[in-house]
């Protein structure tokens, strides 16, 4: 295992528990737990709660809402905890023991107001502290915690392969919705093959299953994720109790000052901690480009990833209920047709995540082969989004899920969801380990570069202090775009059941616009 672990472009200060912890828990569950509740949740609602499908599009999108309106306020606070000494390895397994928590209470709580949107409040609690690990704890695999200016300098000669991890990590999180979609999802059609097991009985025990697997991945990510870099450096509650006083209240600072600010141990990295390094993070998305455009990247990934997980199964879902092929209020005149819906409903998501798994590999080295040219750096963002634009707007304009050419279409959702992901992850993850400053020069592919758009210097600890930060700004943009999507696309199903996949590809639209505007922009400064 440390062989192969020294074949992947890590840092060589990452140990072989932390990496494969990394890699296997965070965003292969992260993504695995998210892929089947949104799945899941209209054959929740028809099965269990017995909704009629002329309301399902509201009530998912007011789910989805709720979950997006809490994962807003909470992805930015779950990375300010993270830079502090709770550290990411705290914050992801305390995510990890909200889902657990959350799939019980929304199968136990008998009604859908406010049974399910208090699950759903705690499920978005964890999984915006999950997926905010997924691009926090990223840029420590490849960053060294300490290095002296020989080894700096001899570093950014070679910068670090983030586009290449980045496709290790869709990978995994390829291999996460395939594990919710093969394993997590088939698994009410497994019980309901049983004697006397209504469909929504098999879809409350599933539920408890999976909760229990989160469970044991929440003490797995404590066990095995590295401790914090720095665990005296910052008190994130002083932070957060000192911007409450100072800025809401108008309080003097002196009442609420630290000792520790006194004796100096909170300078260097720790200056740009707590609320500080949140609105420093917030600040980037207009001064540095890498960062800008990962975020609006970030913004189409998620919402990518939950339109195919959540939509793609309510139109299957909705296809079989209104056509009166599946009666869950009469599961035994219609037990099979239901299964039907299941696997379809399964298959259909399968196949776009078994196209973003085998192309995960693929973006990761195009975003770190073209990195090197500033101008060309986008490219793999831009082609993502064509593909999005295109499968979206053709999926929206399918009659039926069964048609033959859903796999197409779905397949090359898959492929735009990914290369969001990857080219999102990898260009956010050069903003914090790369630092541009003027005037310096740095050496790329044998020749001196003037330090520019393009440019970067390594292993700077100001942005390293504040990673979770950054890291929850982008899971902000993300649950943004979810927002939109849940509550106006889910709204507007209920009337035209292709208008969420309009709203993708208009998503898709702006990142195009943003990626092609930012690479003209670096072309014109740097001269290519």
């Amino acid at each position: 295992m440390s062989y192969l672990l020294r074949r992947l472009p890590l840092s060589p200060a990452v140990r072989p528990l932390h990496a494969t912890t990394y890699l296997f828990a965070v965003p292969l569950f992260s993504i695995a737990f998210l892929v089947f509740l949104n799945s899941s949740l209209s054959f929740l609602l028809t099965h269990l709660f017995h909704v009629s499908p002329k309301k399902l599009g509201s009530i998912v999108g007011t789910l989805g809402f709720v979950d997006e309106l809490v994962a807003i306020f909470a992805a930015p606070i779950w990375g300010l905890i993270s830079d502090g000494r709770v550290g990411t390895r705290g914050v992801a397994s305390m995510g990890y023991l909200a889902i657990a928590v959350s799939l019980v209470l929304s199968v136990e709580l008998k009604s859908v107001y406010p049974g399910l949107i208090i699950g759903r409040i705690v499920f978005s609690l964890g999984a915006a502290a999950v997926t905010t690990m997924v691009s926090a704890i990223l840029p420590e695999m490849t960053n060294p915690p300490s290095l002296s200016d020989d080894e700096a300098s001899e570093l950014v000669a070679k910068p670090a392969p983030t586009g290449r991890l980045a496709g290790l990590v869709g990978l995994f999180t390829g291999f996460g919705a395939l594990l919710a979609l093969g394993l997590f999802l088939p698994l009410p059609t497994r019980f309901s093959t049983h004697p006397g097991v209504t469909p929504g009985a098999a879809v409350k025990i599933s539920y408890f299953i999976v909760a229990g697997i989160a469970g044991v991945v929440a003490v797995w990510c404590y066990l095995g994720l590295p401790p914090p870099r720095n665990p005296a450096a910052g008190n994130t509650w002083h932070d957060i109790k000192t911007w409450v006083w100072t800025r809401i209240w108008g309080g003097d600072p002196v009442f609420v000052a630290s000792p520790e600010d006194e004796d100096g141990r909170r300078k260097g990295a720790a200056q740009v901690s707590g609320i500080r390094g949140l609105l420093v993070a917030v600040k980037l998305a207009c001064t540095d480009g890498r960062i800008g455009v990962a975020y609006v990247g970030g913004f189409v990934a998620r919402a990518s990833s939950v339109g195919i997980s959540l939509f793609i199964p309510l139109f299957v879902n909705h296809y079989f209920v209104s056509t009166g092929r599946c009666q869950p209020t009469v599961p035994e005149l219609s037990k099979e047709e239901c299964r039907k819906a299941y696997i379809l409903a399964s298959t259909l998501t399968g196949t776009s995540q078994l196209t973003a798994l085998l192309l995960a590999p693929v973006f990761g080295y195009l975003t770190d082969r073209l990195y090197t040219t500033p101008s060309l750096r986008n490219v793999p963002l831009i082609l993502s989004s064509v593909l999005g634009i295109g499968s979206f707007t053709l999926f929206s304009l399918l009659p039926t899920p069964t048609s033959p050419w859903a796999f197409v279409f779905a397949a090359f959702a898959g492929a735009s969801q990914i290369g969001a992901i990857v080219a999102s992850l990898g260009l956010l993850s050069r903003g914090i380990v790369e630092v541009a400053l003027p005037g310096d020069h740095h050496v790329v592919d044998g020749a001196e570069q003037p330090l520019l758009s393009g440019s970067v210097r390594q292993n700077d600890k100001t942005r390293e202090a504040f990673k979770g930060s950054i890291a929850g700004v982008y899971s902000l943009f993300g649950g943004v775009a979810i927002l939109l999507l849940t509550k106006v696309g889910g709204k507007a199903f209920d009337g035209t059941v292709g208008a969420p996949f309009w709203m993708l590809a208009g998503f898709n639209g702006v990142l195009l616009v943003v990626a092609v505007a930012d690479g003209v922009w670096t072309w014109i400064c740097d001269g290519r």
